[in-house]
């Protein structure tokens, strides 16, 4: 037991609300029977949904043979009530109530965020919880949920997200904004003890108004024109009303926790599913050509321990990619039909997103494979896959604007396709957009405002961009910086990097400082100079390089090198994660494996994103050997690589072909030139 007072079993109110509240969770194992003993049963809880059913039938959600969800059990429930009094009085909050979910089959209630802190309490099952801070989240819906609109609070996972597996007796603590999603290996009961959150206008406003409505000022008719500000902020200036809306706060909050508020807000019950004969019809999908033989060839899985044995072979690494290419087409033309059922009064989506499909039909087989490697289109692809595991939807679709970004380069060789045809496109800059298999940026005149859409002119093909006053400006193209002597465009601050950034998508690519291309040219050296088989790696998985960011340096967190050596580590990197994203994204790892302890930080994540990670860093530590010279850097990088190739190998599961593939021996030379040291 921690000192203070006692909160749960190895957690002092004290040490929970210094170190773990609003900044980070926890999980306590076994620490639920302190709260709840016995255990709520499953016949218990049908007792209370039906009961909350008959009484208050808002509260009770259902997904038919998935789950069941009551919120407010402590209307229903004197055990319930009794722990969510329990946790108001040691944790000296007025407003606390229970939640309870049952799960019938593998399952969850979506992945979300909510205006409050909570406590989950395994009863029955396991379930698997995914968790990211609320950074990637867009602050306009954190204000929306805190200001009364619970229609909004979906969310999904970024690639880093942490990852806890809960038995039953555990507790998780879920920090309020946190986005999460849990669910269960099967049949599960668990228990959501709600910390709610209060905002200042929810609370300190209405006294605030109750106070001002002493004053003439504040209640007498105003004046026509411009009313007398002076003499109503007069008014807030008085310390006395501070100090009497102060003692009436600390007089509710203690009258709160003694009593309990009791006060829960009433959300709504999920919408009805839209009558299918009011949607859309779904997409005209033609395979033709090129695209029809990709697309019908049989699967040619590849070899993952052979890849990461290889990792810069060429042969090995051509086939995996034109494999890649095929799998990510399906799963964009699969993407846009399935979100077509989405678009019901967007009809600029909808032309978007026919031609789209009209013009990956129309397209060579170069042009094809080459979509395969495109960050924006790779980016699109994992953001809307996930957003449908996690049954979040956008108001408004930016899926297709970026699908339609990617393919800007093959419209411009097919101008006929897409003659006449506006393609709502997502810019890269306010007032243009990078068209990355040409290699060209597309631009118009800041003052014209900012990009919305493309279209190409009937009788040369050139693009016009439509600009925010709705008329439609003929682009300026100039050509892409390549970095250095390689084919690698360099792309530096763009909206498509803010975006993923936000939502923690990866993007395959690092980031440069701004007016840093002189840095970029001289890690495309470095690596020309001593792993010439590396940058023809590089340039083969990837289309562009903006360089690393510092959270993206892995191993190099353990130094500091000179800035052309960090950044083509950042460029190895980059590489890295091209590459394993390719595997898993052909050969997905198992279902349920137990997450893994990052060997940099120790915080929990999927196993499959610290193997990544761990191939990454010793990339890394291969490019170490093979620079010139015993830099005291280089030996702290290998030293490293080398201490979390350990951790991960003595945490890893010992039947798992994946971490036998990217744990493999470390002394092996990788495929590719001698080392020079």
């Amino acid at each position: 037991m921690t000192d203070g007072h006692p909160f749960l079993p190895g957690m002092s109110r004290e040490t929970f609300f210094a170190a773990y509240f609003r900044r980070t969770p926890f999980v306590l194992r076994g620490a639920a029977r302190t709260l709840l003993e016995p255990p709520l049963s499953v016949a218990e809880f049908e007792e209370i949904r039906a009961r909350m059913a008959r009484e208050h039938p808002v509260q009770v959600v259902e997904r038919p043979g998935e789950a069941r969800f009551v919120r407010v059990t402590d209307l229903a429930s004197p055990r319930l009530a009794a722990v969510s009094d329990t946790v108001r009085h040691a944790l000296d909050w007025p407003n606390v109530w229970c939640d309870a979910v049952r799960t019938l089959a593998p399952s969850g209630i979506g992945c979300h965020f909510d205006d409050s802190d909570n406590l989950v309490l395994q009863q029955e099952g396991t379930k698997r919880w995914q968790l990211a801070p609320p950074s990637g989240l867009p602050e306009d819906s954190l204000r929306r949920r805190m200001t009364g609109d619970h229609t909004v609070g979906t969310a999904y996972m970024p690639d880093d997200a942490l990852e806890f597996v809960l038995e039953p007796g555990d507790v998780l603590y879920l920090p309020v904004f946190w986005s999460h999603w849990g669910v269960s290996d099967g049949p599960s009961l668990s228990i959501s003890v709600a910390l709610n959150s209060a905002s200042a206008l929810q609370t300190v406003l209405p006294l605030l108004g109750e106070e001002l409505a002493a004053h003439r000022a504040w209640w007498q008719p105003l004046a026509p024109g411009e009313p007398d500000l002076d003499a109503l902020w007069q008014a807030l200036d008085d310390p006395a009303l501070r100090h009497r809306i102060g003692e009436t706060l600390r007089v509710r909050h203690r009258a709160g926790v003694r009593h309990g508020l009791h006060a829960p807000r009433t959300r709504p019950a999920t919408e009805p599913e839209q009558d299918d004969d009011t949607r859309p019809q779904p997409l005209a999908i033609t395979l033709r050509g090129p695209l029809r033989d990709l697309l019908r060839r049989t699967p040619d899985l590849p070899d993952v321990r052979a890849l990461l044995a290889a990792p810069l072979s060429g042969t090995l690494w051509a086939d995996a990619r034109r494999e890649h290419a095929r799998h990510v087409l399906l799963r964009v033309l699969r993407l846009l039909r399935h979100r077509s059922g989405h678009w019901d009064g967007q009809p600029g989506t909808l032309r978007t997103a026919q031609t789209v499909a009209d013009l990956l039909a129309a397209a060579e087989e170069t042009e094809l494979l080459a979509l395969g490697r495109h960050p924006v289109l790779l980016g699109a692809v994992r953001r809307a896959e996930r957003e449908a595991a996690a049954d979040y939807w956008e108001p408004a679709d930016t899926f297709v604007p970026h699908v339609a970004s990617a393919v800007l380069g093959i419209a411009a060789r097919h101008p006929g396709t897409a003659a006449g045809r506006p393609l709502t496109a997502a810019p890269s800059e306010p007032h243009g957009i990078a068209v990355l298999l040409p290699g060209e940026r597309w631009t118009v005149p800041g003052t014209l405002g900012d990009t919305t859409a493309v279209r190409f002119d009937p009788q040369d093909g050139t693009p016009e961009l439509r600009t925010a006053d709705g008329t439609w400006q003929q682009a300026t193209r100039t050509p892409l910086t390549t970095t250095g002597r390689s084919d690698l465009r360099l792309l530096t601050h763009h909206t498509w990097w803010q975006t993923a950034e936000q939502l923690g998508i990866s993007w395959h690519c690092g980031r440069l400082p701004d007016h840093e291309t002189d840095t970029a040219a001289d890690a495309v050296a470095l690596l020309a100079a001593h792993w010439p088989a590396a940058l023809a790696a590089a340039e083969a998985h990837l289309l562009l390089f903006t360089g690393p960011a510092p959270a993206e340096r892995l191993a190099l967190t353990a130094c500091s090198p000179p800035a052309a050596e960090a950044a083509a580590a950042g460029l190895v990197t980059v590489l890295a994660r091209a590459q394993w994203r390719l595997l898993t994204d052909l050969c997905p790892p198992p279902d349920g494996l137990p997450p893994l302890p990052s060997p940099w930080d120790g915080s929990a994540h999927s196993a499959p994103w610290v193997y990544g990670q761990l191939h990454a860093a010793r990339l890394q530590g291969e490019f170490c050997r093979r620079l010139p010279g015993a830099a005291p850097w280089t030996d702290a990088v290998l030293a490293d690589v080398a201490r979390a190739t350990a951790a991960v190998r003595a945490a890893a599961p010992a039947d798992l072909a994946l971490a036998d593939a990217v744990l493999q021996d470390t002394d092996h030379t990788p495929t590719g030139s001698t080392p020079s040291r």
